[in-house]
């Protein structure tokens, strides 16, 4: 790609001193945090604003589209014409007022064309658009279907808008259901949400509603010979697709329907009287300047690896081919910023057909955003905060490698017979990202430093991959998830375990300091299941696992979801942000799975700051410490003034101690009011039958029953039919439902906050690795349905990304 060389400001670093000199100094360094040989080179001149969940980001939005002259490009996993982005306002609604007020403005989609018997409506959303271009009286709507470029099962996963070619969003947030989000909050219809928006897949949908399917309308075929050899039958075809698209602009427009998740009159959706939505946690960055270039670039480049197409009919869009501008952006603000990808080499291959002028990109595997990553991993100096959706990577051997037996929850989900259909396409057999051992050879480094400074990782997750538990892909991925996090014999814990064993062994034999280079790698070897005695709390010491969870009343009973964190967002030292599309398991990181989109920023504007209490100012960049501290006064919610500290000086032990404080005190209080929430502990074998804990957690051991996969059982509990009654996807569940009778709903005051305690030893000791294709079930999206369940799922009504 074009663009600013590394040459232009390769070397160039301030050296502060200080207070007793007057002056700063210019030294040199290499700028290894920019990835050579990518899709981009970085940019100088950007401005970036970072918007912090969707109803931020799709208020930028819409104000972009107001200001919209010449052209929007959309791309994303999921775009839904109905999708909401303000009260009251679908993204349907959004676009046609930018159209009609801005004659020559053009409008291209580009979603990803799900495989069947997957659904992210991607056919419902060109029909819409295509008779939209029938009411306005031309072409102003363009939308490509984006196959897969990698091979069976694989998604088109990014997402970005652009508009007028000077301003773009990318992130993880696509135009789709669920995302209008940033207060959280548990009221599924609160903020006139309908239809799809209101969204949970974690449970059942319960109530019957209105919906509208524009699949169901009339479309002429593509190819009939009798139409062909009929003309009267072709004419009558062609009046009923008339009708149709009428049809559908007066349900869209008029009428204002929603989206059916299926048939028309079968539409079933939350019941908002008694189920809880689930809050949406996501970023989306806004840029204008020269990175715009590049990311119009990827756009059109995938555009136009797609044949184009030119329907004759009414409810088709035609795809004719785009242009990337001659020029680049001027530079309008102070922040560089490296635009990445994961694509395949048949993507770039296809990308080749119409080649950027000049040089075209090369014909191999980009996996940009995993070079980043270790990039900004190695650069860390005190701290590395982590949002994203999963938490897959090479674990080395399973700690329940050799079981041959499922869980006896597990078991009991039976995948459909084309589940195992996956196992027939070409397999591996674990995931093979290096993601955990770069953080713990981190965080090795430095507790085996000379002089030790303090360090920590802080890791933020989902509870569980979007879904329900009784969703096998969803079972898998928690166990994948807890392998990579805990229990493989080379999880990121035992990474630590093991070289806290070594200095261990290192300090008993009194080996003299200046000689440890020499004996770590002897005793690495030697350590076997050594690390094993080693208390996984004393890990923590460097890393912090946390979830998110709201809770609410709903019809007087108390309710709670997950906050599903679908980020993609790593912050190093208040100094560098990648944030995107990009999840950490091999489909998005490796290259040769989806497609990803994401950015490196780093800002030039700075101020220097003591991040660790050490009484040592460090030079901090400013986009990354404004965007940390706003993130984490977010999620610490009611509990940011108890933790004012912590917000200033991430790598102090203070800080992670009050943290972890305070998220152990919410996960308490959760798990003792509602009893499947996922947990550590089940209860105690000391206690009554029928009573769990309270107060402190108490470790595991062998008075201590582990929980299942599912809470309300202990782990390898053999399950009967009625158990899954107790759980929230089972419909029974809500029918019954009546927390009031046995939780202790006072317990819920005492929580501060929306951040929790990752339950690190869920499912401790139980295989729950339901046999799917390892390929595809460490996926980026969710959606349940057979074939679906080794793709990308959640509910058999919902889909995600």
């Amino acid at each position: 790609m074009s663009g600013d060389s590394f040459n232009d400001y390769p070397h160039s670093c301030a050296v502060y001193f200080d207070e007793d000199k007057d002056t700063s100094h210019i030294a040199t360094a290499t700028m290894n945090h920019w990835v050579h040989n990518g899709f981009a080179q970085f940019t100088a001149g950007n401005r970036v604003k970072a918007h912090l969940g969707g109803k931020e980001y799709f208020a930028a939005l819409l104000e972009a589209f107001t200001q919209a002259q010449k052209t929007i490009y959309i791309t994303g996993w999921q775009v839904n014409w109905d999708a909401q982005l303000a009260d009251g306002v679908r993204l349907v609604d959004s676009l046609l007022a930018a159209v009609m007020a801005a004659p020559s403005l053009k409008v291209y989609i580009m979603p990803w064309k799900d495989p069947y018997p997957m659904e992210t409506y991607s056919a419902a959303t060109e029909r819409v658009f295509a008779a939209l271009n029938s009411h306005v009286g031309r072409r102003a709507f363009h939308v490509l279907s984006a196959g897969s470029k990698s091979g069976k099962f694989f998604s088109h996963h990014q997402k970005c808008v652009i508009v007028d070619e000077r301003l773009a969003f990318v992130g993880g947030i696509d135009l789709a259901y669920g995302r209008y989000d940033d207060n959280y909050g548990m009221q599924a219809d609160a903020a006139g949400r309908q239809g799809m928006n209101m969204y949970n897949p974690c449970v059942p949908v319960m109530a019957a509603g209105r919906g509208y399917n524009p699949m169901e309308e009339y479309a002429t075929p593509h190819a009939d010979p009798r139409l062909d050899r009929d003309p009267n039958a072709r004419e009558q075809a062609k009046k009923r697709e008339a009708i149709s698209v009428t049809r559908i602009i007066d349900a869209v427009l008029t009428r204002r329907e929603s989206q059916s998740p299926g048939k028309a009159k079968e539409s079933t959706y939350l019941d908002a009287k008694i189920q809880p939505r689930m809050p949406w946690q996501d970023y989306q960055v806004e840029i204008e300047g020269p990175a715009v270039y590049d990311l119009i670039a990827n756009f059109v480049l995938r555009w136009n690896s797609y044949p184009p197409h030119y329907p004759k009919s009414s409810l088709l869009t035609q795809t004719p081919e785009l242009h990337i501008p001659a020029t680049r952006p001027e530079r309008v603000g102070s922040c560089h910023v490296q635009v990445l990808r994961s694509a395949s080499q048949e993507m770039c291959r296809s990308e080749q057909k119409r080649p950027l002028r000049g040089k075209p990109p090369e014909s191999k595997t980009q996996h940009d955003v995993m070079d980043a990553m270790k990039l900004l991993i190695d650069k860390a100096d005190h701290y590395i905060y982590i949002e994203n959706q999963f938490f897959v990577s090479a674990f080395g051997v399973s700690s329940v490698e050799g079981s041959e037996k499922l869980s006896p929850v597990a078991s009991s989900i039976n995948p459909s017979a084309s589940a195992f259909v996956t196992r027939r396409f070409p397999d591996k057999p674990a995931p093979e990202n290096q993601v955990a051992e770069w953080l713990a050879n981190k965080i090795k480094g430095h507790i085996i430093s000379f002089n030790p400074m303090p360090f920590h990782v802080y890791i933020m997750l989902p509870v569980y991959p979007e879904g329900r538990l009784d969703d096998p892909t969803i079972v898998a991925q928690i166990h994948l998830t807890r392998q990579s996090l805990v229990f493989g014999s080379h999880s990121l814990i035992n990474r630590i375990r093991r070289t806290l064993w070594v200095k261990q062994q290192l300090e008993e034999m009194q080996v003299p300091r200046k000689e440890w280079h020499r004996q770590i790698p002897k005793l690495e070897e030697a350590c076997g299941e050594g690390y094993l005695d080693i208390d996984i709390e004393a890990c923590y010491e460097f890393v912090t696992l946390l979830n998110m969870r709201d809770h609410d009343e709903l019809n007087g009973q108390p309710v709670t979801e997950q906050i599903y964190v679908h980020s993609k967002l790593m912050i190093v030292d208040d100094r560098w942000v990648l944030v995107g599309s990009a999840n950490i398991n091999d489909r998005s990181l490796l290259g040769d799975g989806d497609s990803e989109l994401a950015v490196t920023i780093a800002d030039m504007d700075h101020s220097v700051h003591d991040l660790d209490g050490s009484g040592t100012p460090e030079p901090c960049r400013t986009f990354a410490r404004d965007l940390r501290q706003k993130a984490w006064r977010k999620w610490m919610g009611s509990a940011a003034a108890e933790c004012e500290e912590a917000l200033d000086k991430p790598a102090l032990q203070a800080s992670w101690e009050k943290i972890q404080s305070i998220a152990k005190k919410n996960a308490i209080a959760y798990e003792t009011v509602f009893n499947f929430t996922p947990r550590d502990i089940f209860k105690l074998q000391i206690s009554r039958d029928d009573e769990y804990y309270e107060g402190e957690r108490p470790k595991l051991n062998r008075d201590v029953l582990a929980s299942s996969i599912w809470p309300t059982l202990a782990v390898n509990k053999t399950n009967q039919p009625s158990d899954r009654e107790k759980m929230p996807f089972s419909e029974r569940f809500w029918f019954e439902y009546n927390m009031n009778k046995f939780s202790k709903k006072n317990r819920l005051n005492e929580i501060d906050g929306y951040f929790t305690l990752l339950p690190a030893e869920w499912t401790s000791g139980e295989n729950n690795l339901i046999p799917f294709n390892m390929r595809l079930i460490a996926r980026n999206d969710q959606k349940t349905s057979d074939l679906q369940l080794s793709i990308n799922s959640t509910d058999n009504k919902r889909v995600i990304t």
